[in-house]
């Protein structure tokens, strides 16, 4: 996502080639592992599970585990983007501003828009109204500013958040990166005590302006760039951040697997949230370091021809993937293998309607593709 936007300054060092490659395919791979998080098969809050403790472990390690560490990975990339070649200044502060606000504010509101009229409509027609009998997200009777509030603070595709969260931590910039470049480690050690916490930013109702995580992967990311520090580290040392990873990462399925906390429990109350944390801590210097060793292959044409479309695929593929795995899950119905089908024909399908969109609408419209996407294409 984030080696798209452009500032256009004339006066940035050109980035080191292999790095560029290698932060393309990673918001690539990136973006495929935020659809396959958001893939896992229905579960019915009110009714007790189905699946086998084996396959609830699994499941939960590779939709709710591995891929939340790509979305800090994210944060940290964009905060290298944003600083480097950084040079002190309103004017450039402001045409940096400009800049993101085109690539992620535009889009932002534009597809939260999109999910929220498609919500409107559907749940607005007798036939399709019984979709939502028991979801969360009813919006025919809200007022206009209850609407309003959904649209800027708590879209429907929820996925979009991670844009709304990077464009604030942009408009902090300004402070942040003159504290990183004075302090350093010291201004990331005073973020990692709020974010190990999840301390986030309240918005209007029970929405949130900004989670908990942002701000402190924004600043490691920034502070490398700030600091001129080196990114490539010693590869030798990669089955062992992996091994790291997926220890933190199973104990964290396994917590997930048989937790029984109140679904409406605050997260920083339940068990989840250490190890939430530790994923993250070890997950993306872990994916770092073990990229260079096993996954240079994703620099490879046909992969870097693929994340053209990541952007599109990751604003697009929610609340569509919502509408796909209900059905199925109605259609198939239980046990494990049946569990499984649904997770991949969910993954499968809303991959290749979203693929086909994009295709399509670049082919034949790519300024209506770009302008969808935040100048992206």
């Amino acid at each position: 996502m984030s080696q798209s936007i452009r500032d256009h300054n004339p006066t940035k060092p050109a980035m080191d080639s292999a790095l560029s490659q290698k932060l393309r395919a990673l918001s690539l791979l990136g973006i495929a592992m935020v659809v396959v998080g958001h893939a896992p098969s229905y579960r019915d809050p009110a009714a007790a599970s189905d699946r086998s403790f084996a396959f609830e472990l699994i499941e939960r390690l590779f939709t709710d585990a591995l891929p939340r560490v790509v979305v800090m990975m994210f944060f940290a990339i964009s905060g290298y983007l944003y600083a480097y070649g950084h040079v002190d200044g309103v004017r450039t502060h402001l045409r940096k501003i400009a800049a993101r606000t085109r690539s992620l504010l535009g889009p932002y509101l534009l597809w939260s828009l999109l999910g929220l009229l498609l919500y409107l409509a559907l749940q607005s027609m007798p036939w399709t109204a019984a979709w939502f009998r028991n979801s969360s997200r009813q919006l025919v009777d809200k007022s206009f500013a209850e609407l309003a509030v959904v649209w800027l603070f708590d879209p429907i595709p929820y996925q979009l958040w991670f844009l709304r969260d990077l464009w604030l931590m942009v408009l902090v910039s300004p402070v942040l990166l003159p504290l990183l470049a004075r302090f350093g480690v010291v201004t990331l050690l005073l973020l990692l005590v709020p974010h190990a916490l999840d301390y986030g930013v309240p918005g209007p109702g029970a929405s949130r302006l900004m989670t908990g995580d942002p701000y402190f992967w924004f600043a490691v990311g920034a502070f490398f760039a700030v600091r001129g520090l080196p990114t490539k580290f010693d590869t030798r040392w990669a089955p062992l951040w992996l091994g790291a990873l997926l220890s933190v990462a199973i104990g964290r399925s396994y917590v997930l697997a048989t937790g029984d906390w109140p679904v409406d429990a605050p997260f920083a109350a339940t068990p989840d949230l250490f190890w939430f944390k530790a994923v993250h801590l070890i997950g993306v210097p872990a994916l770092w370091v073990c990229y260079d060793r096993w996954l240079r292959w994703m620099e490879r044409p046909f992969w870097i021809g693929v994340s053209s479309y990541a952007f599109f695929v990751f604003v697009a593929h929610e609340p569509l993937m919502t509408m796909l795995r209900k059905p199925l899950a109605k259609a198939l119905g239980a046990g494990d293998a049946m569990h499984a089908l649904q997770f991949a024909l969910t993954l499968c399908g809303t991959l290749a309607l979203t693929m086909g969109a994009g295709a399509l609408l670049r082919r034949f419209s790519p300024a209506t593709f770009r302008f969808v996407c935040g100048g992206r294409g």
